[in-house]
């Protein structure tokens, strides 16, 4: 939040509010201004979206780190406390995940630092 004071646009904008609307005080001058960065976290963590943004963050890197072949037959599905759940189509890309599943972690760390992934846990479906 700033604590900035309006400008004197600002101030001659309020003036003539103020006297097109034959008002004493006119809108509120001295309301702290507030940037889009002031308001976006706020916002994203009452919508509750924060998970499914670092998912965004994380599909867009999947292909990437685990490559061709095993993308086609798993996708990370869902971020709940930390823990990265991927959905696996076939019983030997589960099982080629769960052998490779230190090194993927470890790649999505370094590449996404600041997603608070943990572990990651393979589901079938």
């Amino acid at each position: 939040m700033s604590n900035r004071l309006p400008t004197a646009a600002q101030r001659r904008r309020h003036a003539l509010i103020t006297a097109w609307r034959r008002m004493e005080d006119g809108p509120p001058l001295k309301v702290p201004t507030l940037s889009v960065a002031d308001l976006v976290g706020p916002i994203v963590a009452q919508a509750g979206i924060g998970d499914r943004m670092k998912l965004e963050e994380v599909l867009a890197a999947w292909r990437e780190i685990v490559g061709d072949f095993l993308y086609q037959s798993s996708r990370p599905d869902s971020i709940q406390r930390g823990v990265l759940m991927v959905r696996v189509l076939q019983p030997t890309v589960h099982h080629v995940l769960a052998m490779e599943r230190p090194r993927i972690l470890k790649r999505l760390q370094e590449k996404l630092k600041n997603s608070g992934i943990k572990d990651v846990r393979l589901k079938h479906g």
